[in-house]
């Protein structure tokens, strides 16, 4: 990353899935780095900063297109 940016704020968007809701959970809380799989027009990518996937307290830093531009979070 060219350089550290703090972006503070909240991001929402609708998505349709064509999952349960327990298999949707399932993917954020368990396998977040898939989601971009799920939605490659919204989300890019995902990285584990610290902690382990899945668990409480680890911090994710996501890759995500807003408008044209990506984002980083």
């Amino acid at each position: 990353m060219a350089g550290a940016s703090s972006l503070v704020g909240k991001l929402e968007t609708e998505v349709e899935i064509k999952a349960s809701a327990g298999k949707f959970h399932h993917m954020f809380v368990e396998r977040p780095h898939h989601v971009s799989n799920a939605t490659p027009g919204n989300i890019q990518g995902c990285d584990l900063h610290e902690g382990d996937w899945g668990k409480v307290g680890s911090i994710v830093i996501w890759k995500y297109v807003h408008g044209k531009s990506t984002l980083y979070t």
